[in-house]
């Protein structure tokens, strides 16, 4: 694990380890009920901050998500772990003050070796969209977000269980493994409206993880389009327009120097990037 400076709180959980950006081939997914989180004594304090978050933001919703146990690179293969939580758990646990955020911790590795174990570890995702001309695409989060108002990031969200067309199980592995990379894909067309032909297949650069510990997998994606035709479709009204109110672009070659105000998931895709086009990848 990568630790970063203080100003960028976030940690690379594998892209250090990974030859250059992966393709599905090279990603096994593991899905099983023994990856999902451990309860604690202290979840009544899931279902209290999720009624405060509820009164705040009456958009948010309680769906499931896929929890992220574990990744590791080995002989040619990425291994992602998961298991199902859902957003009630991820703002009941993560979203705690960070006093209870350490006891947590402690807890669950005096009880399982894992820090993580009562935490929801909901996997988000987030991709740095190309352009044809060499832009990278930024949209600002909306006042009606539940989270980094103000921020600017690319395409993101979470991969969703329930577009795995079986119920989620251990046999549905590979189903859990494409719907990984096909929900950076829904992401950018659901945000931006440009069509989901124009978009190439993802790159998986790697996981990362916020100040909370929260992860997400993070992706190159390119589109076909210039960066005045993503202008012009993101105009006519995108699915989930509410979630941004301002498109704009950066050059991609000097993303690293973006002077906008970036989530920290936006951060570590950078990063990413860096890291791979220094290794020519």
């Amino acid at each position: 694990m990568l630790a970063m400076a203080e100003h960028e709180p976030f940690s690379l959980l594998s892209a250090e380890e990974l030859p250059g950006t992966l393709q599905p081939q090279q990603v096994r997914v593991t899905f099983h009920s023994q990856n999902d989180r451990k309860a604690h004594s202290s979840d009544s304090r899931i279902e209290e901050i999720w009624t405060e978050a509820v009164t705040k933001n009456s958009r948010i919703y309680d769906g499931s998500k896929f929890r992220l146990q574990g990744v590791s690179w080995s002989r040619g293969l990425l291994q992602v772990d998961l298991g199902l939580t859902g957003y009630k758990e991820y703002l009941g646990t993560h979203g705690r003050p960070l006093e209870e955020r350490r006891q947590l911790e402690e807890d669950g590795l005096r009880d399982f070796g894992d820090k993580a174990a009562h935490f929801s570890q909901a996997l988000g995702c987030e991709a740095v969209l190309a352009t044809a001309d060499g832009q990278a695409v930024l949209l600002r989060r909306s006042g009606a977000v539940g989270t980094n108002s103000g921020l600017y990031n690319g395409p993101s969200g979470h991969p969703e269980p329930k577009n795995v067309s079986e119920a989620p199980a251990a046999s549905s592995s590979i189903a859990v493994q494409q719907e990984l990379f096909r929900s950076v894909v829904d992401e950018a067309v659901a945000e931006t409206n440009v069509p989901r032909e124009s978009l190439a297949e993802p790159e998986l650069m790697g996981f990362m993880a916020d100040s909370t510990g929260k992860p997400d997998v993070l992706f190159l994606l390119r589109t076909s389009f210039t960066s005045e035709e993503v202008q012009l479709a993101y105009s006519k009204g995108a699915e989930e327009a509410w979630e941004s109110d301002r498109l704009t672009f950066w050059p991609l070659t000097k993303l690293h120097e973006c002077s906008l105000p970036l989530t920290a998931v936006t951060r570590a895709a950078i990063a990413c990037l860096q890291l791979h086009s220094a290794r020519g990848a």
